[in-house]
């Protein structure tokens, strides 16, 4: 468990949350079915990447839905992908999981993504509350999405973190009804130059 914490991406207790969140629930199954369609373009669009990291796998919904790359998986959340894989790799996936760092973690972890990119870094941003709550531990009744900001908000931070080192290649605000609500989301995708 010493590389978990090494970066201060995440504190002890706030992992024992995420485990508990994941156990026998739903949580950590969105990456195929929010980010599947961008990625297969991604991956489709830059035929040179053959290694991929998701970052904040949950469930690992993503890497089963694109066999044709080498994948390695991390979630603080998961027993067995608990462990940041060592090394670079061409791609480096992160979907709906900024959103759940602890705001002032999310610097660390950003530096943390951007030294796992060998080429290409993708992340896809949840700008909404979730409406689920922390049922206890260090956020009991604050919302799962623990930073809720705009994606131009987003886009700034992002690159005010981790630029000249990754460069904006793609910048995406969307919005999607869901449930009768819109819903934003931030799709970046950054290269290393």
């Amino acid at each position: 468990m010493a590389q978990l914490f090494a970066n201060n991406t995440i504190g002890p207790d706030y992992a024992e949350q995420l485990r508990k969140e994941h156990d026998g629930s739903k949580w950590g199954t969105t990456g195929a079915r929010y980010s599947g369609a961008a990625v297969a373009e991604l991956i489709k669009s830059r035929p040179y990447l053959q290694t991929a990291l998701d970052y904040g796998c949950g469930k690992g919904t993503l890497s089963q839905a694109f066999d044709s790359l080498e994948w390695s998986e991390y979630d603080p959340g998961i027993p067995g992908k608990d462990v940041v894989p060592s090394g670079q790799f061409d791609l480096v996936t992160n979907t709906d999981v900024l959103e759940h760092v602890e705001r002032e973690k999310l610097p660390a972890v950003l530096k943390e993504l951007a030294a796992k990119t060998a080429k290409v870094l993708f992340l896809d941003i949840a700008c909404y509350p979730t409406g689920k709550l922390f049922g206890e531990g260090p956020y009991k009744g604050e919302d799962l999405h623990l930073v809720i900001e705009k994606p131009e908000w987003w886009k700034a931070f992002v690159l005010d973190v981790i630029e000249p080192e990754l460069q904006l290649a793609e910048y995406n605000a969307i919005s999607k009804l869901s449930k009768g609500k819109y819903k934003d989301r931030c799709l970046m995708v950054l290269e290393r130059v």
